[in-house]
């Protein structure tokens, strides 16, 4: 087994966000995470943002203090140098900030709406739906429906997709929109910012949801209905992701692959095995995946690129509790480098450490 390495240790929890997000800063000299009293107790839920040296895990700083749950965490993760974004609420309300880590000031927000992965050419995109119109005075423009993008530098927000476009993917499609349609999640610019995808709830595909994508000059869209599962941009034009099998019952585990697809869902190449969230090597030559299925020892598996079989097993525990009923899902991450692999590990029911594994002995 491989040493867990835990980014800080104390009388607290520590948690990564999500899959493919990036706890580490550009130029591989921070690492930001988050710190949590009790993850077991719904009625305490402060979540302090910190940030620390990546290489000897020193210089531990508190940037700042949000209301979360435990399901990805504040979700923190570098813009650049400088910027982190997390998300949190506020009075029941999902916002999201972004805050200087060099002045320690909030640069923008908090803005109420559904934040995403990660920035791409320095644009950070996010969704506005019903329930976050009229909740943003500072920031008139977010006044309809729809995918916005933040240029983190100037401020200046713009928006790239309507709702009524949304709907209008769905129907041409041949599905059917229903009211949570427009509440879409994992929002993610593809490396380019040319193109945005998004989960989106549609009436026919009740167990995995839709996957949409919209080329921004073109306007041409794409979708993929049951959609494979925690989905990243492998590059401008695909996707990888994890194809899932539900049986009647349940979700089955030994059939998952993760797998690169296009745009409309056609299967390019199989990437790993087992998997559920995912991520890849910058350089794509590795892959990571958890066996993150309810009642199954939580696997962190490292691939080669092409392999069905793990080249390291990172991790195993039985933590089920903490998983599923406390939502602490492992979300495995690669470092900018790709020597390191961060992921959410419990220690104990109701304990979590955010860690990494050392893997430069494996990819070297």
């Amino acid at each position: 087994m491989y040493s867990l390495i835990p980014i800080s240790d104390g009388e607290y929890s520590t948690l990564l966000g999500m899959n493919g997000g990036q706890p580490e800063s550009p130029d591989g000299k921070h690492i930001v995470y988050a710190r949590k009293k009790e993850i077991d107790n719904p009625e305490k839920q402060l979540t302090e943002i910190w940030i620390c040296d990546r290489d000897n895990l020193s210089n531990h700083k508190k940037v700042f203090e949000i209301d979360c749950g435990n399901h990805n965490g504040p979700s923190a993760t570098f813009l650049d140098n400088s910027h982190i974004v997390f998300r949190g609420s506020i009075k029941d309300m999902s916002v999201f900030h972004i805050l200087n880590v060099d002045t320690g000031k909030i640069v923008c927000g908090p803005i109420a709406a559904k934040e995403s992965h990660c920035a791409e050419n320095g644009k950070y995109p996010f969704s506005i739906s019903e329930n976050f119109l009229d909740k943003n005075p500072d920031y008139p423009m977010l006044n309809s429906c729809g995918i916005y993008t933040l240029d983190f530098k100037t401020g200046s927000i713009e928006k790239i997709v309507d709702a009524q476009e949304i709907i209008d993917m769905v129907k041409s499609a041949g599905y059917t929109p229903n009211e949570w349609t427009t509440s879409m999640s994992h929002v993610q610019l593809n490396p380019s910012a040319t193109s945005v995808m998004m989960r989106l709830s549609v009436n026919e595909c009740k167990i995995f949801g839709a996957l949409g994508a919209i080329d921004l000059a073109t306007r041409k869209t794409h979708f993929i209905p049951d959609k494979p599962v925690h989905q990243l941009w492998y590059d401008d034009n695909s996707y990888m992701a994890t194809y899932q099998r539900h049986n009647g019952k349940e979700i089955e585990m030994a059939s998952s692959r993760i797998k690169r697809y296009s745009k409309d869902g056609e299967v390019i190449e199989v990437l790993g095995g087992i998997g559920n969230h995912i991520d890849g090597s910058s350089d794509r030559k590795w892959f990571v995946g958890d066996s993150a299925y309810p009642g199954n020892p939580l696997n962190i598996f490292l691939y080669q690129k092409g392999e069905i079989e793990p080249a390291a097993v990172l991790d195993t525990h039985n933590f089920q509790y903490a998983v599923w009923k406390l939502q602490v899902h492992p979300n495995p991450t690669f470092s900018r480098d790709g020597k390191r692999i961060y992921f959410n590990r419990p220690i104990s029911e109701n304990k979590t450490q955010a860690v990494y594994v050392d893997i430069s002995d494996i990819v070297k």
